[in-house]
């Protein structure tokens, strides 16, 4: 059976800079890999992560625009951005705030996938050890899971939504 993390059960945690919060939904026992979702609210820069990769797919809002060691990228909604987590990133969000989902890794170990997918009503999903699902639209009825609320394999999953399926694939 699924273990369901509320996002309403994760207080934000503020960013230093003040840009934004997180809650960090899960993180692996040896530190590998975090799940998180932060809530960009205005322009400024990303806090590096030195020796980690990052993947980070915007699930709400409108749009995200990255300054990554000064090329620019448009980061449009459930299209996962991968990016070096020691790069120089600064975040404006023009066009409003917009919340995302954040893997951040330790790429020796893990290799991080993002899959955006629509289950029907009769659909089920069966989830591995290694992956969990991010509940972006609808319910999961099987566990009870509501809008930013993550599922954590391994088990199934059933009803009809839109869901982030994480995958954080050991090396």
């Amino acid at each position: 059976m699924p273990v369901v993390v509320r996002r309403s059960a994760i207080a934000p945690q503020p960013w230093p800079n003040g840009g934004g919060t997180t809650r960090e939904l899960r993180v692996a026992d040896d530190g590998a890999w975090r799940i998180s979702l932060a809530e960009i609210e205005q322009d400024g820069p990303f806090s590096p992560f030195p020796g980690r990769a990052r993947l980070l797919t915007v699930v709400d809002g409108v749009v995200l625009a990255l300054d990554v060691d000064g090329v620019e990228h448009v980061v449009e909604p459930r299209r996962p951005f991968a990016f070096a987590g020691e790069a120089a990133v600064a975040a404006s969000v023009p066009e409003g705030p917009v919340t995302a989902l954040n893997l951040i890794v330790d790429p020796a170990l893990v290799s991080p996938h993002v899959t955006v997918l629509e289950l029907g009503r009769s659909s089920t999903l069966p989830l591995a050890d290694d992956q969990a699902a991010l509940v972006l639209q609808g319910r999961v009825e099987s566990v009870d899971a509501s809008p930013y609320d993550l599922v954590v394999g391994p088990g199934e999953v059933s009803g009809r939504c839109t869901l982030a399926v994480i995958t954080l694939q050991r090396s």
